[in-house]
């Protein structure tokens, strides 16, 4: 196993897509993949095996009409016969249709339950067990990519750093250290961090929602428009700014160095206490 990996981070899941083919065609090894949610053919690019779950719920559901017509048949046939209707209560196989809602239902409680529970077990998923995945954002909205690193670790960056990744770390895990590429900012209590996230909604010209988000450790986050409608496809995220085929893009260049000049104005205020973290967006959006 390996010691040292590389997390790439990524906002948008198309651009995951694309570092994993490009990380694919160099014959980089991927030992994880974390995200929010499930994505698209990510399994493919992965070359995962196909789920045996479906096979399992055949067989709970299999189990759960077993158990359904020797509960119904001892009940209604065996343990207490009732002329219902003039029903034949003597004979299961005469008066299975009346039977086939509640057998039918526990054919479903069978497979849904036991294969939940199955599910659990095989991701070894149980009460109090300490999460896996090394940022808390990727259960939010961002996409990491672990790379075991075995002394090739400058070809990984080069190839990282030739995609459209949000953040870049390097995990040594043998001396318990992390070696933190300089454009990433790591924050304490003391300290917060500020960046630009789009709202999931677009408008229907495929804008969206320019939100700059603050967060304050690994337990406080807050998002607020910050007032632009940007098209997503031409942000640059490593810049933090729109490309030049953006419409107006100098206009919107232009605003977006405002809101950083405030950003790092408000950081300020905040590193020398002179700002509540809760307020800190009054100082970037409405001055």
């Amino acid at each position: 196993m390996a010691e040292k990996f590389i997390h790439a981070v990524y906002d948008d899941d198309d651009k995951l897509i694309d570092a994993i083919k490009n990380l694919n065609e160099n014959k980089i090894m991927i030992e994880e993949v974390f995200t929010p949610f499930p994505v698209h053919g990510l399994d493919h690019l992965l070359d995962l095996k196909p789920t045996r779950l479906a096979i399992a719920a055949f067989i709970y559901g299999c189990i759960g009409l077993a158990f359904g017509l020797l509960m119904i048949n001892y009940i209604m046939i065996v343990d207490w016969p009732q002329n219902i209707g003039g029903k034949p209560s003597f004979s299961l196989l005469e008066n299975l249709p009346a039977f086939v809602p509640v057998i039918f239902e526990l054919t479903v409680f069978f497979a849904a339950h036991l294969m939940v529970i199955t599910f659990y077990l095989r991701s070894r998923l149980w009460p109090f067990k300490q999460a896996e995945n090394p940022i808390p954002e990727t259960t939010d909205d961002k996409f990491l990519i672990q790379i075991p690193v075995y002394g090739n670790e400058s070809k990984i960056k080069s190839i990282i750093k030739g995609t459209d990744f949000y953040d870049l770390t390097v995990i040594d895990q043998s001396s318990i250290k992390v070696d933190v590429d300089e454009n990433i900012h790591i924050n304490d209590d003391s300290e917060i961090s500020i960046g630009f996230v789009f709202h999931s909604r677009k408008y229907s010209d495929g804008s969206s929602n320019l939100r700059i988000q603050f967060t304050k450790g690994r337990g406080l986050q807050y998002a607020k428009n910050s007032g632009l409608r940007i098209y997503r496809k031409y942000w640059i995220s490593k810049k933090s700014e729109v490309s030049d085929k953006h419409p107006d893009f100098d206009k919107v260049n232009s605003s977006i160095n405002d809101i950083k000049t405030k950003i790092n104005s408000a950081k300020q205020m905040f590193a020398e206490r002179n700002l509540l973290f809760e307020d800190v967006y009054k100082k970037i959006i409405k001055n």
